[in-house]
C-alpha cells in the first residue's frame, strides 16, 4: 500500500488510502520538550496519558503536548527541524523523528511498499544542507520498511490540486520552516526553489517586535489571526496580532520578488504558452483570510510581474495538499493510476 508523507518543519503527515480505498490522514506536530527522567514527573505524564518518550535520564514529550507545556513552563519547544531541514546541532533529532515516523506511518505491511516524502528545494538566500537532510529522512523512512523515494515538496502540491490544468501551476508552499516554490507545467518542473523565511521566522520577528516569545506568537497566530482585521479577537493580544500581520505582508512581498527575480534569470529557457493559477498551500496559508491578503499584495505588483497568472487560489486542502500530492505520485509509480480527486 502506497503511502505519502509530508516532512514539514511544524508538522509531519501521511496520506494513505484505507482498504476500501478511502484516503487516511494522520499528522503529528513536529516538536518536543525534554524534562528530567524522574518517577514524578513519568507518573505525571502517565496519568494524563501524555505522549512521551524515555532514553536514560531523559523524558521527551512528543507532538502537541510537548507545545503545551513548553507555554505553561515558559520554554521553547524544541523541533527536530529547523528551517525545512533536520536542524543542524539537535544531537536528539534522530530518535525524535524515528518515533514521530513510526507514528504516522506505522511499518510496510508488505515487501517493497512505496512511501513518497517531500523534501524542500534548494535555498536562494541561505547555506542548508539538502543532501543531508535526503538521505537523513531516506534511511528514517526505509527504517520502517518502505521504498523511500523524494519528491520536490511544492511539486507536490501541483499534482494534488492542478490536474484540471494539465499539471501546470506555480505552487506555493508556505511552510514553518521555509517557503517552496514550485513553477510546473505538464508535470515538467521549469523551476523550483525556496526562500528560508516562513511560519517561524513570522513568529520569531512579531516576538522580537512585542517583547514575547515564539512560542506565545505561535499560540496566537494558531487560535487565529485575520490578515485583513487585526482587531478581531482578544483585545490583549491586539499587539501580538497586528504584529503576525506585518511580517505576513512582508513574507508574502519577499515571495513575490523572488519568484519575479528567479524567473528573470531563466527567462531564456522557460516558455509559458498560457497563463497558469497560483496554488496557495501550507500551514502558514491557513490564516483567516490569507488568498484576499495575499491577492492584495499581488495586485499591486502585478504589472511587473513577468509570467500570466489565470487566477489565484487555494489549496483544495491547504494543511494535507502536499502528502495528498505525494500519495498520488507514489500510487502512480506503482501503477495504480490514482487520479487527484481520489485523494481529496
Amino acid at each position: 500500500m502506497s503511502k505519502g508523507v509530508d516532512i514539514g518543519t511544524c508538522f509531519l503527515v501521511c496520506a494513505s488510502q484505507d482498504d476500501n480505498s478511502k484516503v487516511q490522514i494522520k499528522s503529528i506536530r513536529d516538536a518536543f520538550l525534554d524534562l528530567e527522567n524522574e518517577p514524578q514527573t513519568k507518573n505525571m505524564l502517565k496519568i494524563s496519558a501524555t505522549n512521551y518518550i524515555e532514553d536514560e535520564d531523559r523524558l521527551y514529550i512528543i507532538g502537541d503536548p510537548a507545545v503545551v507545556m513548553a507555554n505553561i513552563f515558559k520554554r521553547e519547544a524544541r523541533r527536530p527541524l529547523s528551517k525545512g531541514v533536520i536542524a543542524p546541532g539537535e544531537l536528539d533529532a534522530e530518535k525524535v523523528l524515528n518515533v514521530l515516523l513510526e507514528n504516522i506511518l506505522g511499518r510496510a505491511k508488505a515487501q517493497n511498499e512505496t512511501c513518497f516524502f517531500s523534501v524542500p528545494a534548494p535555498s536562494i538566500d541561505r547555506e542548508m544542507d539538502i543532501i543531508y537532510h535526503q538521505a537523513m529522512f531516506s534511511k528514517l523512512v526505509g527504517k520502517l520498511g518502505y521504498n523511500p523515494v523524494a519528491l520536490n515538496e511544492a511539486a507536490a502540491i501541483a499534482y494534488s490540486n492542478a490536474a484540471k490544468e494539465n499539471f501546470s501551476a506555480l505552487a506555493i508552499s508556505f511552510g514553518a520552516g521555509m517557503v517552496n516554490i514550485c513553477l510546473m507545467y505538464q508535470t515538467m518542473i521549469g523551476m523550483a526553489f525556496s526562500i528560508s523565511r516562513g511560519g517561524d521566522w513570522i513568529d520569531e520577528s512579531a516576538a522580537r517586535s512585542t517583547g514575547s516569545t515564539a512560542s506565545r506568537s505561535q499560540s496566537i497566530k494558531e487560535r487565529g489571526v485575520d490578515l485583513l482585521d487585526a482587531s478581531k479577537g482578544d483585545p490583549k493580544t491586539i499587539r501580538e496580532r497586528e504584529a503576525i500581520t506585518v511580517y505576513y505582508k512582508s513574507l508574502i512581498m519577499y515571495a513575490l520578488d523572488s519568484i519575479k527575480n528567479e524567473f528573470m534569470k531563466r527567462q531564456g529557457t522557460i516558455d509559458l504558452p498560457n497563463a497558469v493559477p497560483i496554488i496557495l498551500s501550507g500551514g502558514t496559508a491557513k490564516a483567516e483570510n490569507f488568498k484576499e491578503f495575499f491577492e492584495g499584495a499581488f495586485n499591486s505588483i502585478k504589472e511587473k510581474f513577468p509570467f500570466a497568472i489565470s487566477e489565484i487560489r487555494m489549496a483544495g486542502d491547504p494543511l494535507n495538499a502536499v502528502a495528498q500530492g505525494l500519495l498520488v505520485a507514489a500510487m502512480n509509480q506503482e501503477g495504480d493510476g490514482v487520479t487527484p480527486a481520489q485523494v481529496q
